[in-house]
């Protein structure tokens, strides 16, 4: 069986106004990584202090990144046919 274990991060604590800000990824077979995908995402948008603070990630670090449309593409050939598994399901 192949999974993807899932985590990202965003600019605020909802799934429906806020942002991704990071994407990273590991797929497994057989209970071993066999993949790795991880990306900061800009969000277009400021990254509240609070986030900051919370993930580690600030506005400069994200500035130069790849926006979101530019990203999930790849990120979805990354996850193929895999089972999808999320940290946080409802969020992530």
């Amino acid at each position: 069986m192949t999974y993807t274990i899932v985590d990202i991060e965003t600019t605020g604590l909802s799934a429906y106004y806020h942002k991704i800000t990071e994407i990273a990824a590991l797929k497994y077979k057989d209970g071993k990584i066999i993949n790795k995908f991880s990306t900061l995402i800009n969000p277009e948008t400021e990254i509240p202090r609070f986030i900051t603070r919370l993930t580690g990630i600030d506005n400069d670090m994200v500035k130069d990144a790849p926006t979101i449309e530019k990203t999930i593409q790849k990120f979805q050939s990354f996850l193929g046919d895999s089972a999808f598994v999320a940290h946080n399901a409802t969020f992530d």
